[in-house]
């Protein structure tokens, strides 16, 4: 599935749990990595490293499923 650049997205990442992220570039879901920024006022928090909105944060197709969000 092609996102687009800016499109609101539910993220489900098995290590980071569930997110609101926005795509910060163009990107296809059969890439490897997703380009997505956090798009919620609620950080998001991993073992170590805690994403606030506007931060861009890792996510690799293998470990989240991304589904586009309905305005």
């Amino acid at each position: 599935m092609k996102i687009i650049k800016g499109t609101l997205l539910k993220v489900n990442h098995d290590r980071k749990g569930i997110f609101t992220g926005i795509a910060t570039e163009d990107f296809d879901t059969d890439d490897t990595f997703y380009t997505i920024a956090v798009a919620q006022e609620k950080p998001v928090e991993g073992n170590v490293t805690k994403w606030y909105k506007g931060n861009k944060i890792p996510c690799r197709a293998s470990l989240c499923r991304i589904e586009p969000l309905e305005l």
